[in-house]
């Protein structure tokens, strides 16, 4: 089986207990998103990986038409129902993965992603589809995790990572993403940088994480250096802090 596939097994399986977290229904950035979604009352939104769709109903008030996009179908059902006890009859739910999207060349006023390009296995590709569904000057907003720039805590990071969920591909640098997106013609204007804490025993139940991972992820972090214990702010029940950026970016025009 291919990773597209084993993501859209891993999140089938653990939809309703990615609508229920913490970590996703709330967060510091929810409000950018919605406040950037009032400023621009877009035409046409998009919000790719939208998992349960916190963020598809956090932009659906101020929109004439939300596309929300996923690869799993359990995710979009969420979504959907969520979005019809709402009332939002103009948000539809699209099963795609982020490297092929469903939508016409320059067709989004504001695009937005959350918590899920760690997951995509080409994420150049991604990027580039979100630059080619936006129209020059339109928006996109994007948050994810983010690993530092030190080696030593990042080489944990990605390990812990991949033990929890094999689908995690990489946390990338906020240079790297700088990068990623300024290569697209996507030129960030204002960065936003938070901690979340992340406590040990819901993140591996939300992952479903087999028992044998679960141990060697506590092993993992019992020997990881001071300094990466540190910087991870690793407890001692396991549960530590994670770095997430929250990027607005503005398309260039051609």
């Amino acid at each position: 089986m291919g990773h597209d596939q084993d993501v859209t097994r891993q999140f089938n399986e653990a939809a309703r207990r990615y609508e229920e977290s913490p970590v996703h229904a709330q967060g510091p950035d929810l409000a950018l998103f919605r406040e950037t979604a009032e400023r621009l009352h877009p035409s046409h939104a998009v919000d790719i990986g939208c998992g349960p769709g916190h963020v598809a109903l956090a932009l659906a008030p101020f929109s004439t038409h939300v596309h929300a996009i996923d690869a799993s179908p359990a995710m979009l059902a969420i979504a959907a129902a969520r979005a019809r006890e709402a009332g939002y009859h103009h948000l539809d739910c699209l099963e795609a993965p982020a490297a092929h999207l469903p939508l016409p060349d320059a067709s989004m006023d504001l695009a937005t992603c959350r918590f899920s390009a760690h997951h995509w296995r080409d994420v150049g590709a991604g990027i580039r589809e979100v630059a080619r569904v936006l129209r020059p000057g339109a928006t996109l907003v994007l948050t994810d995790s983010v690993t530092a720039d030190d080696p030593l805590t990042d080489t944990y990071l990605q390990a812990i990572e991949v033990l929890r969920d094999p689908t995690h591909v990489r946390n990338y640098t906020v240079s790297a993403w700088m990068g990623l997106l300024a290569a697209q013609g996507l030129m960030p204007v204002r960065s936003d940088h938070f901690r979340i804490r992340l406590a040990f025993g819901d993140w591996v139940a939300r992952a479903h994480t087999d028992p044998v991972r679960i141990d060697a992820i506590r092993n993992l972090l019992s020997v990881a250096p001071a300094e990466a214990r540190a910087r991870l702010k690793v407890e001692d029940d396991g549960s530590f802090h994670l770095d997430v950026l929250t990027v607005r970016c503005e398309r260039r025009a051609e």
